[in-house]
């Protein structure tokens, strides 16, 4: 373990544990809002639920927002910006108990953590572009240990106060930006001194497409159009998805209880999936060699995995069915959402890096907002049996989708190498 550790530049590894602080303090606040707008504030949960939603719109337009300033605004005042609004407005949740105040708090907290979110992904871009999909899969499994850290911290601290769990984000977030302040400025140069000096069109996985990258005008638009095309396909089939996915935190919760599992039951089923993300890994990398030795195998097995693991659903009510879907949901979960970052950042162009994971960051929100919504519609005409089919559907429309951006892409890299050629 130690060794693997160290195969990470220092540059990554003071990422990754900025990346565990950073959920944990984000973990000790999410998962007990509905809980505080219902039961603190005393407001229902139908309430609750359209809050979470316009918090996720407002995480939406962070994620764009935050992604173009750190590419055009400067990568560490955009750290900044976004640090502080973070570290403010928890501090100003924990001393509010006003609803109208809570609401616009929420709504700001969605932004600045919608602007920062992506800055873990684009920087990791920037300060290992060699790195590929281990340091994508790295950021993801830290910000997974941190979300387990947080929530088992954000309920200690709910039973002293509920103003406890946003001061302790707050310490959190602090600590963070000290992090990035005064230690990521000489990485950062360090990564800067160590690129070639001058521009290239595209970031590209091989040295082939490397090659392609300095291409004629003109064909330098056709490929630019090829791969802004394939992005598109990919943030199609991540959109998906995640409503897919999302399925589990509301539709299929309230499924389960209808059943007469209780909420202790299904509150372990994220146990499962917690505990399977940070010591699966070995399971991970033994699939990934076996069966899926490209990103884009990846990302192919892992959508029809999460199409498995909703037809797992449809043939059981008995509990051991939901935990064996759980366990495979999770096995999808680990194969897909590390390899779109990583997919994007092939073909990022350079000095885009933060647009391009924000545009990822927030097509994930746009799922966030729109799964429930949809997988409600869906339960309320088709019931469950209806719901989980159609899922399974969707998941393998998501496999379309992956097809055809890994098509566009190579198509993209042809033209290059041709218009190189022939230059």
């Amino acid at each position: 373990m130690n060794q693997a550790w160290k195969s990470y530049p220092s540059s990554i590894r003071l990422l990754s544990i900025a990346a565990v602080i950073f959920s944990t303090g984000m973990a000790c606040i999410w998962p007990l809002v509905t809980i505080y707008i219902h039961e603190y504030l005393g407001k229902p949960l139908t309430t609750a639920g359209l809050l979470l939603m316009l918090n996720q719109g407002a995480f939406l337009i962070g994620s764009l927002a935050g992604g173009m300033l750190f590419d055009r605004w400067g990568k560490m005042k955009t750290i900044v910006l976004s640090s502080l609004g973070i570290i403010v407005i928890s501090l100003f949740l924990g001393f509010t108990a006003n609803f109208t105040a809570y609401t616009v708090l929420l709504l700001l907290s969605g932004l600045f953590y919608g602007m920062l979110s992506p800055v873990m992904n684009a920087l990791a871009v920037v300060l290992w572009p060699e790195g590929g999909r281990k340091v994508m899969n790295m950021i993801y499994v830290a910000l997974n240990a941190g979300v387990a850290a947080g929530s088992a911290l954000g309920g200690v601290l709910a039973s002293v106060s509920f103003a406890w769990t946003f001061f302790g984000n707050a310490i959190a977030q602090v600590c963070v930006f000290a992090m990035f302040i005064f230690i990521l400025p000489r990485h950062l140069q360090a990564a800067a001194s160590g690129q070639p000096d001058g521009s290239v069109e595209l970031r590209a996985a091989d040295s082939q497409a490397s090659a392609a990258l300095e291409v004629p005008r003109d064909a330098a638009t056709s490929v630019q159009k090829v791969v802004w095309g394939a992005l598109v396909l990919l943030c199609a089939g991540l959109l998906i998805s995640w409503i897919v996915y999302v399925q589990w935190t509301t539709v299929l919760s309230a499924y389960m209880q209808s059943l007469g599992i209780s909420l202790r039951q299904y509150s372990l089923l994220w146990t499962l999936n917690g505990g399977l993300i940070l010591f699966g890994q070995p399971l991970i990398a033994w699939i990934i060699r076996r069966l899926a030795r490209t990103l884009r195998a990846q990302l192919l097995l892992g959508t029809y995995v999460f199409a498995l693991s909703m037809l797992i659903l449809s043939q059981t009510t008995a509990y051991a069915g939901f935990v064996a879907a759980m366990f495979v949901m999770t096995i999808g979960e680990m194969l897909v959402w590390p390899a779109v970052p990583t997919v994007a950042a092939e073909f990022t162009p350079q000095g885009r890096e933060g647009f391009i994971q924000g545009l990822v960051s927030g097509t994930g929100s746009a799922g966030r907002m729109l799964g429930p919504l949809l997988g409600a519609f869906i339960f309320q005409t088709f019931q469950a049996q209806g719901l989980l089919y159609i899922m399974a559907g969707l998941s393998l429309l998501s496999v379309a989708f992956f097809v055809l951006q890994g098509s566009m892409q190579k198509r993209g890299k042809r033209r290059g190498i041709q218009a190189t050629i022939e230059k």
